[in-house]
């Protein structure tokens, strides 16, 4: 919440091999965006669905 825009659109360059949300170039907020989107993506893949309970 304390974060300037200026901050948050700040950004560097990530190896887009180590992780499917790695892009080429990053800002601050993809970066906080970041956990959401990888518990988000391996939490489907361990949920079962109700036929299976």
């Amino acid at each position: 919440d304390r974060a300037s825009d200026a901050e948050l659109a700040r950004g560097m360059y990530f190896p887009t091999r180590w992780d499917p949300f790695f892009r080429d170039h990053m800002t601050l907020a993809d970066v906080y965006r970041y956990p959401a989107k990888h518990f988000a993506f391996h939490r489907a893949q361990l949920t079962l669905g109700s036929a299976g309970v």
